[in-house]
């Protein structure tokens, strides 16, 4: 794909350079009858001409679109491929593993459909690799918007679903997983808050350890020994490591 545009590109070039000549052209002969410089008609006429043919030269060997089957690239894996090596020349950390693609803190999605990517909740339909990178890359440089107070309530509310005894103290260990299906019960709500966002707030939330609710409820994350047969959700953070999660309890007093 970035060989393709490129050399597209490069032709759309030429028929800006080409326009900015007739442009000029019209411009020049323009003055020329405004001053009343009738001695300069014909040669100003010749070279709008000339131009103008260069300009339709220029339109008739770039107006057609480059043949790109996008639903190949994205099934092929040759999309990722060149994602995969943009990434790595901007110095951006993309994870392809479990048949996720991550680039912290959002996950991309392929959507051959639309012939656009995923990114997070934002349809991106800018899918150049070098130029969907580069939007990655100023997305990781943003400030950390991220609420851990108002994240936890959340949870809270889900987990006395599932929890409906906690009253206070050490709480049970609840399925992360678990947790998820409570927060997305609506379809809707499935569709705007998917388990690899969930995910990506919990990468968030695990680096705030003294975080706490509203009402004062500390967490603690618990490892597939403590709810047996949890279900493993995996992360990826920005460094490309993996982190597994699979239950939360919390704490209050």
């Amino acid at each position: 794909m970035e060989t393709v545009l490129s050399a597209w590109e490069e032709q759309l070039a030429t028929v800006e350079r080409q326009a900015a000549a007739a442009l000029r052209s019209a411009r020049k002969l323009r003055k020329a009858a405004q001053d009343g410089a009738v001695a300069t008609f014909p040669s100003a006429i010749a070279a709008m001409r000339q131009d103008a043919d260069r300009l339709n030269e220029a339109v008739g060997q770039s107006a057609e679109a480059p043949a790109l089957d996008i639903a190949e690239a994205f099934g092929s894996g040759a999309f990722l491929a060149e994602l995969a090596a943009a990434a790595k020349a901007a110095d951006v950390m993309l994870v392809q593993r479990d048949g996720r693609i991550t680039a912290y803190p959002v996950v991309l999605r392929l959507e051959p459909r639309t012939q656009a990517v995923r990114v997070g909740r934002k349809l991106e339909r800018r899918i150049r690799p070098s130029v969907l990178i580069a939007e990655l890359k100023k997305l990781q440089q943003r400030p950390n918007r991220f609420n851990a107070r108002v994240f936890l309530d959340r949870l809270l509310k889900a987990y006395t679903i599932l929890a409906p005894e906690y009253r206070g103290g050490d709480g049970p260990l609840v399925e992360l997983a678990a947790l998820h299906e409570v927060l997305t019960l609506w379809p809707q709500a499935a569709a705007d808050y998917p388990v690899e966002e969930f995910l990506c707030d919990m990468l968030r939330l695990n680096k705030l350890p003294e975080a706490r609710t509203g009402r004062g409820h500390r967490f603690e994350l618990g490892g597939s020994t403590g709810t047996k047969g949890a279900k493993r959700l995996s992360a990826f953070d920005e460094t490309g490591a993996q982190h597994d999660f699979y239950a939360i309890r919390f704490v209050l007093g």
